[in-house]
């Protein structure tokens, strides 16, 4: 196996997240990117500290289809970084700023890639854990 990159961390990051606008506004009735980028035993931390399985994630994306207007839902990926790489797996970092009519707010995530044949951009998400953060600015 080979060992990701951070450019390939980073282009799946942006990948996943552009699926994410263009899904949570409706230009996009597709959900399979989603589907397929994430492996069967995936699980995320949010930022409130709940621990929701795979099945429940996928569900709660599916629900918020179209739920914003084209432009009024942004998502806007900063400072990835790599963690840590390996032989068929990769740990980046980055920060994720939403922006929504009621306001923007920001994430610092942790994500567990591995690679993965026959996911979109050839890694599929394990787990990724985020937590809140507040702009520099605001504090």
């Amino acid at each position: 196996m080979a060992t990701l990159t951070l450019a390939d961390c980073r282009d799946e990051i942006e990948r996943l997240h552009e699926f994410f606008v263009a899904w949570y506004t409706g230009e996009t009735g597709d959900f399979e990117p989603m589907a397929a980028a994430i492996g069967s035993d995936f699980e995320m931390v949010s930022p409130d500290g709940d621990r929701i399985g795979q099945e429940a994630v996928l569900e709660m994306v599916r629900e918020t289809h179209d739920a914003y207007d084209p432009g009024e839902f942004d998502i806007d990926i900063r400072n990835v970084e790599m963690v840590d790489a390996g032989d068929g797996y990769a740990v980046p970092r980055y920060e994720e700023w939403q922006t929504t009519p009621e306001g923007e707010n920001g994430r610092l995530s942790t994500a567990l890639f591995h690679t993965d044949t026959e996911a979109p951009a050839g890694l599929s998400w394990v787990t990724v854990h985020e937590t809140w953060v507040e702009r520099e600015d605001e504090n």
